[in-house]
């Protein structure tokens, strides 16, 4: 366990091992060993492939033929929906498909539908401490702290971190010059989606750029002329916790839809009332490996430290988070819609693993 000062503006305490690609992604981390985690995590024997990732490649998720014709996967998803009881079955639903849930950009494309314009959502207080800041296609979210703020994701450019995340936190109150920490879930070499306003809100306040080195050193080398990124100024860490003011946020690396894929676990008030959450910034589980290390993530912190919501970076990827938003807008001081109990989130945590078993099984994994 090593302890990082940052001048006053907030502690990070370290730990990593990098015995396993999936718990350790540290400080260490290169190119190579990036491409060395990405094989472990994503690739399988090559009769196993076919239906490929983004951009083609292994398989990640089974034919609905596979999934259909898997007696095991069935059995699986028979587990989850008993887990669901009557309170969680279209979380259930949701996951225990062939493919697990799609951002609302992929699930209107595989039902055949046209693509809906893009638009920036009204930001919004989601809890007192936490703020939805983006658009329908991507989204971040503004932690406050008794010392600043720290931001998780930055949208898909410049541009869209300066005519959307500015005006929008502005909007709610927050001052962007108070930008601490902006931490980066995750990245795709080539693209820029969740990170492509990083630089801009670097240069412009002085915010520090925390993200997991695997997806940093894949992605620095693939950036696009027009999309410049951010070079990170840390690492983060399986386990990693981040300290700024009086709030505390703790990092996990969620590996499958890219090797450092990061969740972040904040400690939330609701009128008051402390809470915890959870980002995601995927759950895609294509290996045994990358189901392991959820499995690692829920057992180790998320049941510990009694999350009890899944939020992520693509509204309506978890949940319909349009609906959700609006309720909240429409009464601040009522029922949180995206709370659950600890005992509610835990079953949902099982159900999550459950029906990646299923899809690891219709595999053949």
């Amino acid at each position: 366990m090593g302890e990082v000062g940052v001048e006053g503006e907030g502690t990070v305490k370290m730990s990593w091992n990098m015995s396993r690609c999936g718990r350790g992604f540290g400080v260490a981390a290169t190119a190579i060993v990036a491409g060395a985690c990405l094989a472990a995590i994503v690739q399988e024997p090559a009769h196993a492939q076919g239906r490929g990732g983004r951009g083609g490649g292994p398989q990640t998720v089974p034919t609905q033929e596979q999934w259909v014709a898997s007696a095991e996967a069935q059995r699986r998803v028979a587990t989850a929906m008993t887990l669901a009881g009557s309170d969680l079955v279209p979380q259930a639903e949701s996951f225990c498909t062939a493919t697990g849930p799609l951002r609302l950009a992929l699930a209107r494309q595989a039902a055949g539908l046209p693509p809906i314009e893009n638009y920036t959502i009204e930001p919004t207080r989601v809890f007192d401490n936490m703020y939805f800041i983006g658009m329908s296609s991507q989204n971040a979210w503004a932690i406050t702290t008794s010392d600043g703020i720290i931001l998780l994701d930055t949208l898909n450019s410049t541009e869209e971190a300066r005519d959307v995340i500015v005006p929008s936190m502005e909007k709610v109150g927050l001052d962007p010059a108070q930008i601490k920490y902006i931490i980066l879930g995750h990245g795709h070499p080539g693209q820029s989606d969740h990170t492509g306003g990083a630089l801009y809100l670097q240069r412009t306040y002085g915010a520090k750029v925390v993200m997991p080195p695997l997806d940093s050193a894949l992605i620095l080398p693939a950036a696009r002329p027009d999309r410049p990124l951010a070079t990170p100024d840390m690492d983060a860490a399986d386990g990693q916790t981040l300290t700024l003011g009086d709030t505390t946020v703790t990092l996990v690396n969620l590996p499958g839809h890219t090797p450092g894929s990061l969740g972040v676990i904040v400690p939330v008030t609701q009128n008051g009332t402390p809470h915890t959450v959870m980002t995601f910034a995927a759950t895609q589980m294509p290996t045994r490996a990358s189901l392991e290390q959820f499995e690692h993530v829920f057992e180790e912190f998320a049941r510990p430290l009694k999350v009890e919501a899944a939020i992520n970076f693509h509204a309506g990827g978890l949940q319909d988070d349009f609906a959700l938003l609006e309720t909240i807008r429409n009464n601040p001081t009522g029922p949180n819609p995206y709370l659950y109990s600890p005992e509610r989130f835990d079953r949902w945590m099982s159900i999550v693993i459950e029906c990646g078993r299923a899809r690891l099984a219709a595999m053949g994994r």
